[in-house]
């Protein structure tokens, strides 16, 4: 299964508009600006580095796949001279400080990055920038970001738990207990995906649990089971971070004979997508993968041809439930 209906189709406006993140006037340190035409160490090549998250969990296979795609592009087109290959940051944030020393050693001129921590990767991206290198963060930020990355291109976490919240709140109006399964504490969509749906989730709801399930389809079925066994009838809803959790922990309720309990989460991922049409799961919110890597690509061809690039580019989520996944979902 497949994106059938791509939410990249605004990104040339997003792109061109841009969304200012810093409001000082005050310029931020991002790598030698005054360099001409991409070369930004001035070893007569433009190299670009990347750094994954990791290369086995679907969404950040998915932003990997299509960077790979676009970087060979630009290599052939004689764009850059070239790129590292994806380098596998294993969901480690201290392999990915070394990474980011690997970048430094190879000579690149810009680095994409996937964090796996907001802090314990931030490191990465300040000696990548201390070195003078230019960074494009993709998907989740570090503690630094907003002050030293070229520019940012990823997706409001916290409107993903927003969304999530405000679905629950209309399927659910009596409210009740629900679970959450959290992501990898201190990954920033982690962080901001829980101050969603605390914003939004009406008081009648009441949070039985927070687990740590560091996007694992296992482990929320763990909590899960834990749940059913625990509260029973009183649980209604198991909110997840990412959709390997959620299709997970629906599947878990439905084969308790627990159908009336929603599980949402965060991707729109096949498995999650397939379930929705065959009508065993609710819904997902949908994450543009492959808007948010393209938005970082671009963003780079933009600075090597001297043109503005704004600090944060924003690819919008979008809740899938029946009544559209046809539209973003295909076999």
């Amino acid at each position: 299964m497949k994106l059938k209906k791509v939410l990249g189709i605004a990104l040339a406006t997003t792109v061109l508009l841009g969304v200012t993140a810093c409001s000082s006037s005050e310029p931020a340190k991002t790598g030698n600006s005054d360099a001409a035409g991409g070369d930004v160490n001035g070893d007569g090549e433009i190299i670009i580095g990347y750094i994954a998250k990791n290369t086995t969990d679907p969404q950040p296979s998915t932003i990997n796949s299509s960077a790979s795609e676009q970087l060979d592009k630009l290599k052939a087109d004689g764009v850059i001279d070239d790129w590292t290959g994806i380098m596998d940051g294993l969901s480690d944030a201290n392999k990915q400080v070394d990474l980011a020393q690997d970048c430094i050693a190879q000579g690149c001129d810009y680095v994409i990055i996937t964090p796996a921590e907001a802090v314990a990767s931030d490191p990465a991206i300040t000696n990548l920038v201390d070195a003078g290198v230019k960074v494009v963060v993709v998907n989740a930020k570090t503690d630094s970001t907003d002050d030293v990355a070229m520019t940012f291109c990823g997706s409001d976490d916290v409107y993903a738990g927003e969304l999530m919240a405000e679905y629950l709140n209309e399927k659910l109006p009596d409210g009740g207990k629900y679970l959450h399964c959290q992501g990898v504490i201190g990954n920033s969509a982690q962080i901001q995906r829980a101050e969603g749906i605390t914003n939004k989730l009406n008081d009648n709801f009441e949070c039985i649990a927070e687990v740590p399930c560091e996007w694992s389809g296992e482990k929320a079925v763990n909590a899960t089971h834990d749940a059913l066994a625990q509260y029973g009838k009183d649980l209604t809803a198991v909110i997840c971070d990412n959709d390997d959790m959620s299709a997970a922990a629906q599947l878990t309720c439905n084969e308790s004979g627990r159908e009336d309990i929603i599980c949402i989460g965060v991707d729109g991922n096949a498995g999650a997508m397939g379930m929705i049409q065959e009508g065993t799961l609710d819904a997902t919110v949908l994450q543009d993968s492959i808007g948010q890597i393209t938005a970082a690509i671009d963003a780079i061809v933009a600075d090597i041809n001297g043109e503005t690039v704004e600090k944060e580019y924003l690819v919008p989520f979008v809740i899938v439930t029946a009544e559209n996944v046809d539209e973003y979902a295909t076999e």
